[in-house]
């Protein structure tokens, strides 16, 4: 994928001021947030669609089609196609109250997150093998996000679709390695919920 965009802080919150507007009303098609917005390139949608997973909030109805969004989006950048997404996808009818608050609240972890990126390294971050490296470990992420995983576990693979898609819009290497840590934490977390399973998890944190 060629097309390249600035991801300054300002830049995001727009993009997430132009949902915030969209998603007035009961219901929300999943095709008009895409509509709404000045970009068609997937790593945006993928880090605008990981960050509502970063808040503190329940996600009832959204987890499965944003993390379908986002498998799909890092799948077609792995094979190096363009945007475009399945009718039961586009057709898909959201909460607008629920999504308002998400997109409202996911500007300030936009912000968070994107203070500090900046091109660095593209020696790394535009080698080929390293990119569709991040498109797959994105696939892999949203996955996760839309399974009927434990509450708690979506903030993980959440952080790691966002560190990666910032790293591939802005060719910063630093949020790259950032993202590949991200995704052995998580595998180890993966690994210590299949071993000791998610009861003792919490009881071992003191929760």
């Amino acid at each position: 994928m060629e097309t390249h965009y600035s991801t300054s802080s300002s830049r995001v919150e727009r993009e997430l001021e132009r949902l915030v507007h969209a998603s007035h009303g009961d219901h929300v098609v999943l095709q008009k947030l895409l509509s709404v917005t000045n970009v068609q390139d997937q790593a945006m949608f993928t880090f605008i669609f990981s960050l509502p997973f970063l808040l503190p909030i329940p996600l009832p109805g959204l987890s499965i089609p944003f993390g379908l969004v986002i498998a799909w989006l890092a799948l077609r950048m792995f094979l190096g196609r363009t945007f475009w997404l399945p009718a039961f996808l586009r057709e898909k009818k959201l909460s607008g109250p629920l999504l308002r608050t998400l997109f409202a609240q996911a500007q300030g972890v936009a912000h968070r997150l994107s203070r500090w990126v900046k091109p660095r390294g593209r020696f790394f971050s535009k080698h080929p093998g390293n990119k569709r490296l991040s498109y797959f470990l994105i696939c892999f992420c949203g996955l996760l996000l839309a399974l009927p995983l434990p509450p708690g576990t979506n903030s993980p693979p959440a952080l790691t679709i966002a560190l990666l898609s910032l790293g591939v819009l802005e060719e910063d290497s630093l949020y790259l390695v950032l993202g590949y840590l991200s995704f052995l934490t998580l595998i180890l977390l993966i690994m210590a919920l299949l071993g000791w399973g998610f009861p003792q998890m919490i009881q071992w944190f003191g929760y």
